[in-house]
Order: structure tokens, then sequence, then C-alpha cells
């Protein structure tokens, strides 16, 4: 069945041979009726051609900032002005929500937000009554395939270029078409401009073309690769296939061939006696005062034991889900599964204990750091996984939500200044790394000054042998709500060690 373009004023051929419509190829080979493949329509060319602009000044030589959200904003503009689209705020909610880590500070984990928003709004806004998981899955699926349009947009036969015809007269056809549309605004641009520049030497002067030609070369491929990236964005998105969306099933029959209820049950209890004596061991160390074996520092006691404690109780995750379908083959297993599960919530607390000894002893780093979120992540998993087995809850359940909470803490995250929250850590030590500090970047200046470890003489703080640039904003379209407050965290802190 032939497929239709949703967006207004694309033609039936370009729709055709979008790959995000029909996983199948055209019947017709991309071409319109006669024979003929019809160009490409004025509102797309514009449409591309305006965000072309757009992104030569926001972006060419440029670091990245507010840019890409008033950028992603313009797109989605476009979008909703090509498709006269009336419900267009539920997806500009969503992608606004979407753009705030990128508003805050652009990097890779905003920018990943900002895609993923982007696709899923422009979803909603061509299908604003599906469901929440179908617009997701469309989302996805075009976020998947992007790379592919991509290339697909560099074959020379594509019909995004409008010049990739059937027949040489439907070539001449497309080249008066053009000419139509444009003709008249480029000439006439050319000679306005041409009469102005000798009657006006400011415009004479601001047009004095002075071409370097690598700089030229590489202005024109920035132009080009953005419209190879933005293409995709403007066109409809399509559908999933008549199989409808793939659903986790966990490998029940290979896990009953595999094992059986007596093997479970035993490796239940083995594994539930190896966890308490574990965990007796550190309890009785870190609040009871027990003794090291000898040579061992309490530090190097904590380093050695955080990460494969963390280990121990993400594989304990797994094998619930394991030992799930066997629950109601022997009474035992379910207690026994509930007490695993418990115990590891334990494991995994004495595992943020054992890493926060070794940042008291060492310091915080990044690593560190993302480390205790993690196992905080694990833990809150096992509880889950807890209730999922009280409730007789599916492992779909179960990990659907864990996917929720790993997305809404990494949404959460890319929020915080990690590096101002290392640096407040680390100058309250006794000695604090001072290099370290410094590698931190400027992000992490305001408590290196407050500290009075640092000090600032011009643009850059000075440490004992290296040295902090203060945060600074080159340009608005380098804005960023965490550069700024971390510039303003500075002189703030300045103006009141002035008034002392």
């Amino acid at each position: 069945m032939a497929i239709e373009p949703s967006i207004r004023g694309v033609p039936r051929a370009l729709a055709m041979d979008a790959w995000w419509l029909d996983t199948a190829p055209p019947g017709d080979g991309g071409r319109a009726q006669g024979g003929r493949t019809q160009p490409v329509s004025p509102s797309f060319l514009g449409a591309v051609l305006a965000l072309v602009v757009l992104a030569d000044l926001l972006f060419w030589r440029q670091a990245l900032g507010i840019s890409v959200v008033l950028f992603a904003a313009a797109l989605f503009a476009l979008q909703v002005a090509m498709t006269r689209a009336p419900a267009w705020r539920r997806p500009a909610l969503l992608l606004g929500l979407a753009a705030l880590p990128a508003l805050d500070h652009v990097q890779p984990l905003s920018l990943a937000f900002l895609v993923a928003g982007l696709a899923t709004s422009l979803a909603c806004l061509h299908r604003p009554a599906a469901p929440s998981a179908l617009l997701l899955q469309i989302a996805l699926g075009f976020l998947r395939r992007l790379p592919r349009s991509w290339i697909k947009t560099l074959n020379p036969r594509a019909s995004l270029t409008g010049l990739a015809l059937q027949t040489p007269n439907s070539r001449v056809q497309t080249l008066r078409v053009f000419a139509r549309s444009w003709a008249l605004p480029i000439g006439g641009s050319l000679i306005f401009a041409a009469l102005l520049m000798q009657a006006n030497p400011v415009i004479a002067q601001l047009l004095d073309l002075r071409l370097d030609l690598v700089r030229l070369l590489q202005r024109l491929l920035f132009w080009f690769g953005t419209a190879i990236v933005v293409s995709p964005f403007l066109m409809p998105m399509a559908e999933p296939g008549p199989r409808g969306p793939k659903t986790f099933r966990f490998p029940v029959a290979v896990l009953r061939a595999t094992f059986n209820a007596g093997s479970v049950l035993r490796a239940l209890v083995v594994f539930n006696l190896l966890i308490a004596v574990q965990s007796l061991t550190d309890l009785s160390i870190i609040t009871g005062g027990a003794e090291l074996p000898t040579g061992m520092t309490l530090a190097e006691y904590a380093h050695r034991g955080a990460y494969p404690l963390l280990a121990t109780a993400i594989l304990a995750g797994v094998f619930a889900l394991a030992a799930r379908p066997f629950l109601g083959e022997h009474h035992l297993i379910k207690p026994l599964l509930l007490a695993w599960l418990a115990q590891n919530t334990v494991l995994c607390a004495a595992a943020a204990l054992r890493l926060d000894l070794y940042i008291a002893a060492f310091g915080l780093t990044y690593l560190r750091l993302y480390a205790l979120i993690w196992m905080g992540l694990v833990a809150v998993g096992l509880i889950m996984a807890l209730v999922q087995v009280l409730r007789d809850r599916s492992n779909a359940w179960l990990l659907v939500r864990a996917v929720i909470l790993g997305v809404a803490t990494l949404y959460l995250c890319s929020f915080v200044n990690i590096a101002q929250v290392i640096a407040a850590q680390n100058v309250t030590r006794s000695a604090p790394d001072q290099n370290y500090l410094c590698s931190l970047g400027p992000l992490a200046a305001g408590p290196v000054v407050e500290s009075g470890i640092g000090q600032r003489h011009g643009d850059r703080i000075w440490l004992e042998g290296c040295a902090l640039n203060v945060p600074e904003v080159q340009d608005w379209r380098e804005w960023g709500f965490r550069t700024w407050a971390a510039r303003r965290y500075v002189l703030r802190t300045e103006s009141a060690k002035g008034e002392q």
C-alpha cells in the first residue's frame, strides 16, 4: 500500500524514498505519476536553509552553550509551522524538560537528553494521541536509524537533493521549478546589494569579500554537514511495524534446562551463609572496632573491598531474576530469596561505608563519587527486587522500573556541578592534592577561592604549581547556567573576603 507524506508540502516520492516511513523498498521505485520524481517542496528546502543559516550564526567557531537549546527550539518551531499541528503544547513541554540539562551545562549527558527529547517531542507532535510507550518506540527507532538516514542522504540518487531524477525531462522540470521559485529573490537581492554598496560605504565595507579559500571550504562543509544532520528531523517518523513493540522475555526455558528447584534452593542456603559471614565481619570492623590483619590499614581495607562488594550485589540481583521462576516449586525458596535480597542490600551499604572511609583517607574523585551513586542505585534496585518477590510481579515489571530509575538518576545528576562537589570535599582536607584540584577545571574554582588555598590574579586562580581559570562566558552563545553560577560563586566569595 502506498504511503503518503504526513507533512504538508513533502512530495510522495520523497516520502517513499525515506527509510523511516517503511522498512520495505517502495514499489514504484520512488517515481511520481508519469514516471517522474517531483522536486522537494519549497517549505522543506526553506526549513533546511533556515536551520543552516541559524547553525552558522550559533555554532561556527563558537563553543557550545545555550546555542544548542536555541537550535533545538528553532527546529521544533519549524516542524510546528510546517505541519500546522494544533497540539504542540505537550511536545513543547517535553522538549523543554529535555533541554533543561543542556541549558544548565552542555556535556555529553545533557546533549543525549536533548537529542532524545527532541526526537520524542517530534514523534508526539505528529501523533499526539499515541500512548507514551508507542512514542518512545518511535523516537528510539528514529534515533537508532539516524546514522543510516545520513548515509542515505549522501547517496547521489537520494530525493533529498531534488536532482536524483529518472529522466532528463524531469531534471529540466526541477531546474525550472527552482528557477521560478528563487530567481527573483536571489537575483533581485544581488542587484539591490550592488546598488546599496555604491550608495552606502558602510554596507560596502561590510560586504567587502576577502576570501580565505581554506576557511571558505571549511564553512561550506559545515553548511553541507548541517543540512545533512537536520534533514531527517524535518521528516515524518514511522510507526512501528505490524508486530508492535518487542517485550522482554526472560529465558525461563533455558534456566529450567540448566537448573532445577533443588539446585536453586541449595544455592540460596549457601549464598546466604556466605553473605552473612561477610556482613558480620564488616560490621565488626567498621562499627565495632575489630582488629585488622597485621600490616593492613583501615584505608586499604576499605579500598580493597568496596568495588568487589558492589560487583557481588549486582550479581545478587541477576541471580534473583534467575531464581524467580522456581519460587512456587519449594516453600523455602521464597523466604530464602527474600533473605538473600535483604542481605545484599546490607552488603551494598557496607560497600558504601568502605568507600566513604577510603574517601576520608585519600579524597574524593570522579570515579569514587560515581561509585557511590552506583551503589545507591544498586541498593534501590535490590529493594525493588524484594518488592517484586513479595507482590509476585513479573521480571518485566522490575526491569521497566529499573530503567526509569536509571534514567531519572542520570537526569538529576546532569544538573549537579560534580567538579564543584569534589573540590568542596577535597579542600577541607589537611593536605589536598592541588594538582588534582587544578585538573577539575574552572567549574571547581569557587570552593578553591573560598577555602583560601588559591589566590586570584587576573583571570586565573593560582595554587602551588598550577592554576585554575576563572569561570567566564566569552560569548552569549556559550552561556550556560552552571558556568554563570560558578563565576558568581567566585565573585561573591572575593567580595565577601574584601569586606572582611
